[in-house]
């Protein structure tokens, strides 16, 4: 849910006009955007299930796991963003893997 807030966040912001710091802007640019709402729900309902996930399990084993956020960011950008993505990039994807295998396992 974080990383599809995340997206929806970037779609918002793509497609904004230039930025300008009048309560209309923001009102109708800004907070009337569909993306924008979406990512707003998104990230809410997103904290709402991290309280839970906190409260039910250790924080040593739930907190290195947010990672793959990270994984799941780089594979939005080039699947819905069509960015370039080097080979370094990719070999960190995969350590970022399996660490997160390992700290499951536990």
């Amino acid at each position: 849910m974080l990383v599809l807030g995340q997206v929806a966040l970037k779609l918002a912001m793509r497609d904004l006009p230039a930025w300008q710091w009048t309560w209309s802007y923001i009102w109708n640019e800004v907070i009337l955007n569909l993306w924008m709402m979406l990512a707003i729900v998104l990230l809410i309902a997103a904290n709402l299930f991290w309280f839970w996930l906190l409260n039910k399990y250790p924080f040593s084993q739930i907190y290195p796991l947010t990672s793959l956020g990270f994984v799941l960011g780089m594979l939005s950008g080039v699947l819905i963003f069509h960015e370039q993505v080097g080979y370094l990039q990719w070999i960190g994807v995969v350590l970022v893997m399996i660490g997160c295998y390992c700290i499951a396992k536990v």
